[in-house]
């Protein structure tokens, strides 16, 4: 069940008397409104919600639940590595794109001055799709539906009517979100690295655009996406020669881990990465005996496939020779290193299955959606956007906004028909004022193409996956030294659109 945790969306519905008095009234007599009744409504609407007050803060470090969670039946909590224990630092986006942009240079022969590109953090937020086949970014909410201004090509903004022209249609088919293979339109663009990713495209786009270069788009993703995974080999080395360069020391991680092992949970750690990366950052964040807080630890698992049951057999390290050994691994051991695997057989060697897991991931779908729609495991996503989109929102500028734009929608609709000339163009300025406050409210997230989690009224497609995939979300897992290991988390009820109307939903 989708649930709404970031806003809360007022309606103004008070005892009569104490709003505007349009309210009051059937549908049929608000067709005799003037242009002057209207505006009166209009400032007794906006003194009447000077009058409320803002609501609370949202709790930035908080833990947000799609699904009820009665923590005290998780005996067993498992975590990726990159991006979930280990927290980066804004340098290694601009590490990530260097070392891609040198290779498109120097292995796939692009102009050199594509080398001089510089990154751009602030342009993409995760999430964005791809159309593979026209070269565009764009924005999609969770109905499927092309959020109109969020459409790019490189840093130029389509107009309406073009991205229209292109699609034929506001909402796109379910296959160019979930592409088949041999067949794929569009990508999105879900994981940290997507950010650089993004830019750079967007800079090669506007290098050929301003060059009059013709380019195929196909080939410059598939280009990028090669160049920015190779980079994540040279990442792996630069991180493990200098994890304080890239690495966040979060104070709590330590105090988090310890309080699972000295309550008799089992901890494991299941990355993509290699042994020498985790030891190197681990040992940076945690101490050198790391180890210790985890019953099982798997390297190089290759997630997805890993949840998917098409990965390499179980194999262990031999960290002191750098080798996988050629011996069947008959049981996970603690202080062992094992490689590979798949969650299958996992669950026989270890006995951990269903509901008294609990796996932290920061990929919704490569992390989360396997684990729990296949294996019944629970999840919680780590998404470090939430810190800068729920400071964001905490802002008097925000929460006037948003309510202000409610209960303008709210005149508008009880508004709908106003006959004569003048109170029609009345309804016009309020369509025109509502549209400027929702570009208002998203640029403060984004400039292009606003939050990483909403449209305008509806959840993001990044989200509707979010929601799907996991139970808790947070922006690291430390936030949950907030909570008991008994603690049971309850999901927001949600109004229907056909329930009643409340400030308390």
């Amino acid at each position: 069940m989708m649930k709404r945790h970031l806003t809360k969306l007022y309606r103004p519905l008070l005892p009569h008397g104490h709003v505007p008095v349009h309210l009051s009234l059937p549908p049929s007599r608000l067709a005799h409104f003037s242009g002057n009744d209207l505006w009166t409504n209009y400032e007794q609407a906006k003194g009447w919600l000077r009058c409320k007050k803002l609501p609370p803060d949202i709790e930035t470090f908080g833990v947000f639940c799609n699904d009820k969670i009665d923590m005290e039946e998780v005996e067993i909590y498992g975590f990726d590595y990159d991006y979930t224990l280990a927290s980066y630092k804004k340098g290694v986006e601009y590490l990530i794109h260097d070392i891609a942009k040198e290779h498109l240079v120097k292995k796939y022969g692009y102009p050199e001055e594509v080398g001089s590109v510089v990154y751009d953090p602030n342009f993409a937020v995760r999430g964005l799709h791809y159309d593979v086949e026209k070269g565009l970014f764009l924005k999609v909410d969770s109905s499927h539906q092309i959020q109109l201004g969020t459409v790019y090509r490189g840093r130029e903004k389509l107009e309406d009517q073009e991205v229209l022209a292109l699609y034929k249609r506001k909402q796109l088919p379910v296959t160019f979100l979930e592409p088949i293979p041999k067949n794929m339109k569009m990508v999105q663009l879900v994981d940290i690295f997507s950010k650089p990713e993004m830019s750079l495209m967007a800079a090669v786009m506007d290098y050929f655009m301003r060059h009059n270069l013709e380019y195929q788009p196909e080939s410059l993703y598939y280009d990028v996406s090669t160049c920015i995974g190779a980079a994540h080999a040279t990442f792996h080395s630069e991180k493990r020669s200098n994890p304080n360069l890239y690495l966040h020391r979060d104070p709590e991680l330590i105090p988090c881990l310890e309080r699972l092992v000295q309550a008799s949970k089992k901890v494991f750690l299941v990355t993509n990465s290699p042994f020498e990366t985790v030891d190197a950052g681990m040992s940076y964040m945690v101490g050198k005996e790391w180890r210790e807080y985890f019953d099982v630890i798997i390297v190089q698992a290759g997630k997805p496939h890993f949840f998917t049951n098409n990965a390499k057999p179980f194999r262990e390290v031999d960290i002191e020779r750098k080798i996988f050994l050629w011996d069947k691994v008959a049981k996970l051991e603690k202080g062992k290193i094992y490689a590979g695997g798949t969650i299958d057989h996992f669950q026989d060697l270890t006995g951990w299955r269903g509901g008294k897991v609990m796996y932290f991931g920061d990929h919704p779908y490569a992390d989360l959606a396997d684990v729990t729609l296949l294996h019944g495991w629970h999840t919680a996503a780590v998404i470090r956007e939430l810190e800068m989109e729920i400071n964001k929102m905490n802002t008097d500028e925000f929460k006037w906004g948003v309510n202000w734009q409610q209960v303008l929608m709210a005149l508008i609709d009880d508004h709908q028909n106003v006959e004569g000339e003048e109170a029609r163009a009345v309804m016009e300025e309020w369509k025109k004022e509502v549209v400027t406050i929702q570009s208002s409210l998203r640029s403060m997230f984004n400039p292009q193409f606003g939050s990483t989690f909403r449209s305008h009224n509806n959840p993001t497609y990044f989200s509707r996956k979010l929601f799907r995939f996991s139970d808790l979300y947070t922006s690291r897992v430390t936030n949950l030294l907030r909570y008991s290991l008994t603690h049971s988390f309850y999901p927001r009820r949600g109004a229907l659109p056909h329930e009643f109307k409340s400030w308390f939903v």
